[in-house]
C-alpha cells in the first residue's frame, strides 16, 4: 500500500512573498559563492617568477658534433651541383629548341648581286626603279647610281656655281628655273609613260590643268613670216587665223594637222609597249619601224605637205625639238617633233626633277653625286669569280676609286663607251653621236617688241638667215614667266625669257635687248643625231653583263623613250641574273 507523504507546508502566496534582494551582477554571471556541480571552477594558482641578475644566470651553450663542418660542406656541394644541373638542363633545352626551330625553318641566304648604273637621269633612274620593284624573292640587289653632276635628273637639272638650283637674280625667294622652263610646261603631260611610272612608284597622281592656247611667230631674221596657234586643234574653223593658213598653205594646213595627231598617237604607244630587248622587234611592236627608217621628206611628200609649209613651220619645229635640219631626220622624228611642239605649253602640272628625286628616295639606292666614272673593265677577281671594275673619281679624294660590280648599266649619254674595255659590240660605240646646245635665260624690263615679233609668247626662227643677222644660230626665243627684278635699288616686275641656240649668243642678245640679268649653260650632249637607219644596235654590249640605254636615241630622244630604255635594260638584267 502506497503511502503518500503529506506536506505540512502551506501554499505560497506570491503576492505575499517579498522579492529577492537586488543583485548587481547579471544573471548569466555566477557569483563567487555559487558553484556548478558539473564543472570544476577551481583556479590554478599563478606561478611565481624569480628575476635574477645577469651575473647569477647560467650561460646557454650549444653542443655540435665534431664533424659538423664536413656535413655542411657536403650539403653545400650538393646544392651547388643541383643548381648547375638545373642551369645546364635549361640551357640545353633552349639550345635544342632553337636548333630544332632553325632546322625546320632554315632558308639558305639569297644571293646578293651588285649593279652599277652610270647616270642618274630619266633612263638610269627608270632602270633602278624597275630593278627595285621587280627583283622578286630569289635574289637580292645592291644598286649604285653614279652621277657626275651635283644633282640627279640629267641635263635638264640646272645648277649654279655652288651646285644648287638656279634662281633669277640669285633670289631664293623666287621660283627656281626648272626643267619645264626649258622644255615647256607640259613636260610630264607629254610623257605619259614616265608620269604613270612615277605615280605607281610614289602612290600618288599628277594633276594637270589645261592652259589657254598660245600664238607662235615664225621669224625669218628680219620679220615675222607667219603666225599660228597651238594646240592646232584649238584654231576655230573659219576663223581669221584658220582662213589665213588655208589661204597660204592650201591643203597642207589640214595635212599638217593629221601629222600632229599621228605623232600624238605614236607617243601614246609607250603606255602599252612591251619590254622587248631586241630594238628592231621593239620598233615593230610600237609601230615605229617604217617611219623610223623613212627619210622625213619622203613621209612629208606622201602626206601632201608642201615645201613652203615645211620651210616656214615644220622645219623650225623640228629644229626646236631635235636641233637638226628636217632634211636629215626620219619621218618618225618629224612626227614626234610636231606633236611635242603642238602641246609643249598646253598643260601644266608636276615637275620632272622633283619626281625623279622622290623616286630615288623611295627605292633606297646608293647615289654618288659629283662622281665621274672614268673607266669600266671586266676582270677576274679570283679563281671562281669575275666582275666589272668601275673606276671613278670623287671631289673629296685625290686618287681614283675602283669598285667591283656584277652587272653594269651605262645610262649617261656623256659617257664615252671607248672607256669601256671588253665590250663585244664595238660598232655600238661609234654609231651614236650627240650635239651640244646653249640655253640662255635672261630678263627684260618689258616684253619683246610686238611690232617686230608679234604679241606672242614664242618665236621660232627659220633655218636660213643672213650671216649678219643678230639672231643667227638662235632657234627659239620664248617667254617663261614674270619675275621680280632690281633696278636702282627698287624692285619691279620683269620678264624672264629663254633662248635656245647652237652657240654662245650672249653678245648678240645684249646688242639687241636691254638685258638686266642672265644665266647661260651649255648642254654638251643635248640632242642625238637622228638619221633614218635600217639597222639598230642592241641594248646589251657584252654577254658578260654590260648594257647601255642610249641606243634608243638612234630612233628619237624623249623622256618616255629614255624611261622605256631603262625598263627594258633592267628587265634584261633581271633575266640574266635569275
Amino acid at each position: 500500500m502506497t503511502r503518500y507523504a503529506i506536506s505540512s507546508r502551506s501554499i505560497s502566496v506570491r503576492s505575499e512573498s517579498p522579492p529577492p534582494p537586488y543583485s548587481e551582477y547579471p544573471a548569466f554571471q555566477p557569483r563567487s559563492h555559487e558553484q556548478t556541480p558539473l564543472l570544476n571552477r577551481k583556479r590554478k594558482p599563478k606561478a611565481r617568477t624569480w628575476h635574477l641578475p645577469k651575473a647569477w644566470r647560467i650561460p646557454k651553450t650549444w653542443h655540435l658534433p665534431k664533424t659538423w663542418h664536413i656535413s655542411f660542406i657536403f650539403e653545400l656541394f650538393v646544392y651547388i651541383i643541383a643548381c648547375v644541373a638545373i642551369v645546364a638542363c635549361t640551357c640545353g633545352a633552349v639550345f635544342l629548341l632553337k636548333h630544332l626551330w632553325f632546322v625546320f625553318t632554315f632558308e639558305p641566304p639569297l644571293p646578293l648581286y651588285s649593279v652599277a648604273i652610270v647616270g642618274a637621269g630619266p633612263a638610269g633612274i627608270s632602270a633602278a626603279q624597275h630593278l627595285h620593284r621587280n627583283v622578286g624573292t630569289n635574289i637580292r640587289l645592291n644598286i649604285t647610281l653614279f652621277e657626275s653632276a651635283p644633282s640627279i635628273g640629267g641635263q635638264l637639272a640646272l645648277n649654279d656655281s655652288t651646285g644648287g638650283q638656279v634662281f633669277p637674280y640669285d633670289d631664293h625667294a623666287q621660283d627656281p628655273i626648272t626643267a619645264e622652263d626649258i622644255t615647256g610646261s607640259a613636260l610630264l603631260w607629254g610623257n605619259p609613260l614616265f608620269t604613270r611610272v612615277s605615280e605607281v612608284q610614289l602612290g600618288d597622281e599628277v594633276e594637270f590643268s589645261e592652259l589657254p592656247s598660245q600664238d607662235v611667230s615664225y621669224f625669218s631674221g628680219d620679220n615675222v613670216v607667219v603666225q599660228t596657234t597651238r594646240p592646232y586643234g584649238k584654231i576655230p574653223t573659219f576663223s581669221l587665223r584658220w582662213l589665213s593658213l588655208v589661204w597660204r598653205y592650201g591643203q597642207s594646213a589640214w595635212c599638217a594637222g593629221a601629222l600632229v595627231r599621228d605623232g600624238t598617237a605614236l607617243r601614246d604607244h609607250f603606255m602599252s609597249s612591251c619590254l622587248e630587248s631586241n630594238i628592231m622587234q621593239l620598233m615593230i611592236s610600237l609601230g615605229f619601224l617604217a617611219p623610223a627608217q623613212e627619210p622625213a621628206h619622203d613621209g612629208i611628200n606622201a602626206r601632201g605637205i608642201s615645201d613652203q609649209y615645211v620651210t616656214e613651220i615644220l622645219g623650225p619645229d623640228v629644229q626646236r625639238t631635235h636641233a637638226q635640219k628636217i632634211s636629215d631626220v626620219s619621218t618618225l622624228a618629224t612626227m614626234l617633233a610636231a606633236a611635242q611642239e603642238d602641246s609643249a605649253n598646253a598643260y601644266a602640272g608636276g615637275e620632272l626633277i622633283d619626281r625623279l628625286e622622290q623616286i630615288v628616295g623611295s627605292i633606297r639606292a646608293n647615289v654618288l653625286l659629283s662622281t665621274r666614272v672614268s673607266g669600266i673593265k671586266h676582270a677576274q677577281i679570283n679563281e671562281e669569280k669575275s666582275a666589272w671594275l668601275v673606276k671613278y673619281d670623287t671631289p673629296r679624294s685625290t686618287s681614283a676609286h675602283i669598285e667591283a660590280f656584277d652587272r653594269v648599266i651605262v645610262a649617261a649619254p656623256s659617257f664615252d663607251l671607248y672607256q669601256t674595255n671588253s665590250i663585244d659590240d664595238i660598232e655600238a660605240a661609234s654609231i651614236l653621236a650627240y650635239r651640244s646646245t646653249h640655253v640662255t635665260f635672261f630678263t627684260l624690263p618689258s616684253r619683246l617688241d610686238p611690232n617686230k615679233f608679234g604679241d606672242v609668247n614664242q618665236v621660232l626662227f627659220l633655218e636660213n638667215q643672213n650671216e649678219d643677222s643678230p639672231y643667227r644660230n638662235i632657234r627659239e626665243l620664248a617667254f617663261v614667266r614674270e619675275v621680280i627684278g632690281f633696278a636702282d635699288d627698287e624692285r619691279r616686275v620683269e620678264y624672264l625669257y629663254r633662248a635656245l641656240s647652237d652657240s654662245d649668243v650672249t653678245e648678240q642678245l645684249q646688242s639687241v635687248f636691254e638685258i638686266t640679268w642672265r644665266y647661260q649653260v651649255k648642254l654638251e650632249n643635248a640632242y642625238p643625231y637622228i638619221f633614218p637607219i635600217g639597222r639598230f644596235p642592241q641594248f646589251k654590249l657584252s654577254q658578260r653583263g654590260l648594257w647601255w640605254t642610249s641606243v634608243i636615241h638612234t630612233v628619237a630622244s624623249t623622256i618616255d623613250m629614255s624611261v622605256l630604255a631603262g625598263k627594258i635594260v633592267a628587265q634584261d638584267v633581271l633575266g640574266d641574273l635569275k
